[in-house]
């Protein structure tokens, strides 16, 4: 296994915690191919005179990474698992040996120190240092450096907080102040060499009283642990300071050898410990820290699986650490990790505390429902529940990860995009305290979940061959814009921002990602006194059409939500898809693709000389390079959009048809059209799910394919049958499938770099169908109402670049209709532009009330 590339050094791991966890993750870090310290508080190794279990599951989970610790030579493999009363009588003999053998590794019982010693012999001089306090850390771009009592300090690539239940790593990622849940029991724990007519090789024993149990078992070598509880007020069991004696008085009148092991223990090798956990920690970690074991997730001891827990933890760390990239980008890998870990973790904690609970039952009625649960479960039932601890749920698969050459459609984008920027901008409005801390962690969250948002793209110069490689842990950049209340442009500041910054700066495709994000807060005095603030995600074309734009926003807006009640969203990353291209339905590739695509070009080229459709006409000639886009915000309120629909219902088109015919009617008048006419705009079809497999709406990806529609403008003639003309078009074009058959246009027409992009762009500007055109996303339910906040104003904006002169998008949220177009500057002035936006608007409107 390797996880780092063969040209670079090693990935330095801190580990603080030379216990179960941290040594197993030491062990399992150094066979992933990582550099190891580990850091201990104590000034010697020498573990409390305790036993445990290393149950299969934790077994099976080290024999992934091939590590046999020989655990039955130093301990003793169970053989037999049975609950008795507090008299020794028989409740229930637990199915545990045959559950073990049938997922295929055994459970072993040994002492704490036995077990130390075999991580210690499978680290092999891996350096240790004692006396190693942790008392904090800070991170940076390059790694973490931690500080320890003594006034040292040591610097790594990333950090794992293995320090049990007192972690100074989890105090300094909480901010401290946690406290513990209390059992309501002491527990005394002993090792003593110890035999008995009634117990047998390999034996575990579990009694139980009221409000008391007791645990004896083998661990070999003629040794037996054992470990008793009793009912005692928290103030007592935490420091509990009794004597032996009272120790024998709690346990009068139980089964003989119960009574036995504990007169065979020497007073002063009784060790009292309270039980305790705490409530579980959704998130382990921040940067390049993360948390494992106790530190991560203290458990009771009830189910045994405290150590097996850490152990699993340690390896699938090290799985995820060692996958292909992973090293690349620490932080993702360690949320990964934790991804992978927290649902079964928070079972087995959880799990813990109700058998606890069930165990220590101290009443009558309490006690008759335990033992009655455990006769007259079926034997089944206890193996399926036992097995499901048992087994070690195995090592997920790579974490996603895009690496492939753009395709044709991809490299278009990312030419005319390094042309002159290309981006969509995806805005919406939050009302009420969103701290920008919570929404950053909401932003890191979606990023993991999104391949394509974590890439950047390499390519020459000349731009030659470009692919998609994953970026070295780059968040996506988030700016913050703070706006006075006292200023009058506050309400409409993210407008401004927009033309400013977003769709007039490109994005960074060297470094990655290609994403960027932008909160702008403004304080209100009046009626929102916790703040109004506008949320903008901008990306490029090459890795979210507006579809992808509205349900990453949306997602982000959920997640922080979801942040702000208190959980831990999932950052388990969606599939890698190919390109679009490689998703088409079989007949629309290979041979029969390229014939379909023939036919479209041959059909089109027939209807464009008959037909002639005019264009937008340039006011004046702007050099590639140097077009940027301009915009206008237009909408529709409620009353008028719920006009239009009726209006489109009574004369069987659509909103699209009636606002694209809007569109051709203003810019036919603007040029002064006096004769019938064709002219021709373009409409986005979105293809996401007629691809094989579907792509869904939330998945990061461009899928929209431009039609044009050709369609006759009669001077001084009713909307009406023009908006029905442009979506007969559109409707005989989808059933001809030409949305999909021109996805391949650009294999066949395309750049293939950079270089020779120019041609291309002479022919789209010229004769392209985005010249004039409208992206209607259509009704998007973007939720008026997410976890503390109300959202309003869900709208897109598309940067036009080299591809045409006016690009409209439309989009209906919150029961309004945002109408935004867009322009390129010098070739339609703005005085020009206002004049065809005002225009269409008037024309709608015009129509709905006629």
């Amino acid at each position: 296994m390797t996880g780092h590339a063969r040209d670079r050094a090693p990935a330095k791991a801190l580990v603080i915690g030379a216990g179960i966890g941290g040594l197993a993750c030491a062990v399992a870090l150094r066979k992933a191919g990582l550099r190891v310290e580990v850091y201990e508080r104590a000034g010697e190794l020498r573990a409390a005179g305790s036993g445990l279990s290393v149950m299969s599951n934790a077994v099976a989970a080290l024999a992934t990474l091939g590590i046999d610790l020989g655990l039955e030579k130093r301990g003793r493999v169970v053989e037999s698992f049975v609950v008795m009363d507090h008299t020794g009588e028989e409740i229930r003999d637990i199915p545990f040996k045959e559950v073990c053998d049938k997922v295929g590794a055994p459970s072993v019982c040994l002492s704490r120190s036995d077990l130390q010693e075999a991580l210690l012999d499978a680290a092999g001089g891996l350096p240790v240092h004692l006396g190693a306090a942790a008392t904090g850390y800070e991170t940076d771009e390059a790694g973490v450096t931690v500080r320890f009592e003594d006034g040292s300090s040591a610097r790594g690539d990333l950090l794992i907080g293995a320090d049990g239940f007192h972690s100074a790593v989890r105090a300094r990622l909480t901010g401290g102040a946690e406290p513990s849940e209390d059992s309501g029991y002491v527990c005394w724990l002993g090792i003593v060499p110890f035999d008995h007519p009634v117990l047998t090789p390999g034996a575990v024993r579990h009694y139980w009283g009221s409000g008391q149990r007791f645990g004896l078992i083998d661990i070999g070598h003629g040794r037996y642990y054992w470990w008793g509880t009793k009912a005692m007020p928290a103030a007592r069991s935490h420091t509990w300071d009794g004597t032996k004696d009272e120790i024998v008085r709690a346990y009068e009148g139980w089964a003989d050898e119960v009574r036995a092991v504990i007169e065979a223990t020497p007073a002063e090798d009784v060790i009292a410990v309270p039980s305790r956990d705490r409530a579980f920690l959704e998130r382990w970690g921040d940067g390049p820290v993360t948390l494992l074991g106790d530190a991560a997730h203290p458990m009771l001891t009830t189910l045994g699986q405290g150590s097996a827990m850490a152990v699993e933890d340690a390896v699938v760390l090290a799985h995820t650490l060692a996958e292909p990239g992973a090293l690349d980008d620490l932080p993702l890998a360690l949320r990964t990790y934790e991804d992978r870990r927290r649902d079964r973790t928070r079972a087995m904690v959880a799990a813990s505390r109700a058998m606890s609970d069930l165990e220590q039952a101290g009443t009558p009625g309490l006690r008759k429902v335990r033992d009655d649960y455990f006769r007259l479960t079926p034997r089944e039932e206890l193996a399926r529940q036992n097995e499901e601890a048992l087994t070690f749920p195995g090592v997920p698969g790579p974490e996603p990860r895009v690496r492939r050459p753009l395709s044709p459609l991809e490299r278009w984008y990312w030419t005319a995009d390094r042309t002159s920027p290309l981006s969509g901008v995806i805005r919406a409005r939050l009302h009420g305290p969103a701290p920008l801390p919570l929404l950053r962690r909401a932003l890191d969250v979606v990023q993991a979940r999104h391949p394509l948002l974590r890439v950047a793209i390499t390519g020459d110069e000349e731009g030659a061959e470009p692919a998609f490689r994953p970026v070295a842990g780059r968040p996506i950049p988030l700016r913050h814009v703070v706006v006075p209340p006292e200023d009058p442009s506050a309400g409409t500041r993210w407008e401004r921002e927009v033309e400013e910054h977003e769709l007039a700066e490109g994005i960074d495709w060297r470094t990655g990602p290609l994403v960027r994000a932008t909160v702008i807060s403004r304080q209100t005095a009046d009626d929102d006194p916790e703040g109004v603030h506008d949320l903008l995600l901008a990306a490029s074309h090459c890795v979210a059409d507006g579809m992808t734009g509205l349900a990453v926003l949306r997602e982000w807006i959920e997640t922080a939500a979801r942040l702000a009640a208190g959980e831990e969203p999932s950052r388990a990353s969606l599939r890698v898809l190919p390109a679009a291209e490689d998703l088409l339905p079989a007949r629309h590739r290979g041979a029969e693709g390229a014939d379909r695509l023939t036919a479209l070009l041959e059909r089109d080229e027939r209807e464009a000389a008959r037909l002639r459709p005019r264009r937008v006409v340039p006011s004046g000639p702007v050099p590639f390079g140097e077009r940027r886009t301009r915009w206008l915000p237009r909408s529709l309120d409620a009353g008028q959009l719920e006009l239009l629909r009726r209006a489109c219902k009574r004369h069987g088109t659509t909103v699209h048809g009636a606002l694209a015919a809007a569109m051709v009617t203003a810019v036919a008048r603007e040029a002064g059209t006096t004769e019938p006419a064709y002219f021709s705009i373009g409409s986005p079809v979105d293809f996401r799910a007629e691809l094989e497999p579907a792509v869904a709406p939330g998945e990061a990806g461009s899928y929209a394919a431009t039609l044009p529609s050709r369609v006759l403008y009669r001077p001084g003639g009713p909307l009406w049958p023009l908006a029905g003309a442009v979506v007969r078009e559109l409707t005989e074009r989808r059933k001809r499938e030409e949305h999909l058959a021109v996805v391949n246009l650009l294999e066949r027409v395309g750049p293939k770099s950079s270089a020779d992009g120019e041609p291309f762009m002479r022919y789209m500007d010229e004769r392209g169908p985005l010249n004039l055109c409208l992206s209607n996303l259509g009704r998007y339910d973007f939720p008026d109402l997410v976890g503390p906040w109300r959202v309003s104003g869900t709208q897109v904006v598309a940067a036009v670049s080299v591809t045409g002169a006016v690009v409209a998008t439309a989009t209906t949220s919150h029961g309004r209709l945002a109408w935004n177009f867009s322009y390129v500057d010098g070739l339609v002035p703005a005085a020009r532009a206002e004049r065809l936006a005002d225009e269409s608007v008037r024309v709608v409107l015009a129509a709905v009330l006629d």
